[in-house]
C-alpha cells in the first residue's frame, strides 16, 4: 500500500461521526490482505510521528483545554483521521486547525484501526507484538526512525498555559478557544 492509498482509505471511510469513521475504516481495512493492513499501520504510525511536534501539541492543548502525553497521542490519531489536506495544512501551520471548527475537547480519538483490522483479518487475538513484527517485516526501522523514537517532540516548546504566548503563536485557535465567555 502506498501513502496515497493510505490517505484514500481514510477519505473513503470518512463520516461526520468520528466513531463511525473509525469503525468503517477498520472494517474496510479488515477486507485487505494482512500485508496491506501492516502497510497501513506503517503509514499511520509515520503520520503520527510527523505530527509529534511542540506546535501541534500547543494546538491540541488549546483546542482540548489541556493535553497529556496520552491525549497528544489521541490528538495525532484524530488529526490523521481528518485526511491528507487537513493533516498537511496543520503540519504547515497548526493555526489552520481553526478552519475545522472543532468543538472544545473533541480533537481526540483513541483508536487503532490497523491493529484491530489486522487481528480480524488474521484471526490473531490481541497479540500486539505479532502485529508490530508484521509491520516491521515490511518496513524495517531505519536509523532515523530509531533515533526519532518519540523521545521529545520536534520544534520549540513553550508554556501552553501562557495565554499571551499561545495568542502569539496560534492567534486563530486562541481566539476560538481561549477568548470565549
Amino acid at each position: 500500500m502506498t501513502r496515497d492509498e493510505f490517505w484514500d482509505h481514510i477519505e473513503s471511510s470518512k463520516r461526520s461521526d468520528l466513531d463511525e469513521h473509525v469503525e468503517r475504516l477498520t472494517k474496510q481495512l479488515a477486507k485487505l490482505p494482512p500485508d496491506e493492513i501492516a502497510d497501513f499501520g506503517h503509514w499511520w504510525e509515520l503520520s503520527k510521528a510527523e505530527a509529534y511536534r511542540w506546535d501541534l501539541w500547543g494546538a491540541a492543548y488549546t483546542i482540548n483545554g489541556g493535553c497529556s502525553d496520552d491525549g497528544f497521542t489521541d490528538f495525532r490519531s484524530w488529526l490523521t483521521l481528518q485526511g491528507r489536506d487537513a493533516f498537511q495544512a496543520a503540519l504547515a501551520n497548526p493555526d489552520s486547525l481553526a478552519d475545522l471548527e472543532v468543538e472544545e475537547d473533541a480533537a481526540s480519538c483513541e483508536c487503532y484501526p490497523a491493529t484491530r483490522a489486522w487481528f480480524k483479518a488474521t484471526g490473531i487475538k490481541d497479540d500486539y507484538d505479532a502485529f508490530h513484527a508484521a509491520v516491521e517485516a515490511r518496513h524495517p526501522p531505519t536509523q532515523e526512525s530509531l533515533a526519532r523514537g518519540e523521545v521529545e517532540p520536534t520544534g520549540e516548546n513553550w508554556d501552553f498555559d501562557d495565554c499571551e504566548e499561545t495568542r502569539r503563536r496560534l492567534p486563530r485557535l486562541a481566539a476560538m478557544y481561549l477568548d470565549r465567555d
